[in-house]
């Protein structure tokens, strides 16, 4: 019998879903510039390919945490969802905001760091109080 974990599904769904479509915009610009895979990185692709890379970097260490959490079952539905929800809006601005050069990549990265320090958090506090020392 599947361990029911429908906020994890929801938020790897969509964070894979940001993911998918960082990569297109990167595959979009390499074809548009004549860029092989071998090739060095010109210059107006860069943001592109660091904006996915930045996803590909962060993103599966939330999910991972944001799913233990769920499992351990200590989370409620409203926590798991704050967090979540959390974690892809900072994707999204980071994202946002390195395309187009503003500052919504800074906020967004911060935003993502404070979510996975509090999951992060959560998760070694979950640890002791259900398993003791």
């Amino acid at each position: 019998m599947p361990v029911p974990v429908p906020v994890t599904l929801l938020y790897g769904g969509l964070n894979a879903l940001l993911i998918t479509i960082l990569g297109m915009l990167v595959s979009k610009a390499r074809a548009a510039a004549d860029v092989g895979v071998e090739t060095p990185v010109p210059k107006e692709m860069i943001r592109a390919v660091r904006a996915h890379g930045n996803a590909i970097e962060w993103v599966p260490l939330g999910l991972v945490l944001l799913l233990a959490i769920e499992l351990s079952g200590a989370g409620t539905r409203f926590t798991l969802h704050l967090a979540g929800g959390t974690l892809l809006l900072a994707r999204v601005l980071h994202a946002v905001g390195f395309h187009g050069r503003n500052k919504l990549s800074m906020v967004g990265a911060a935003l993502t760091y404070l979510v996975l320090a509090a999951m992060s958090v959560w998760a070694i506090a979950i640890r002791f109080v259900q398993y003791g020392p």
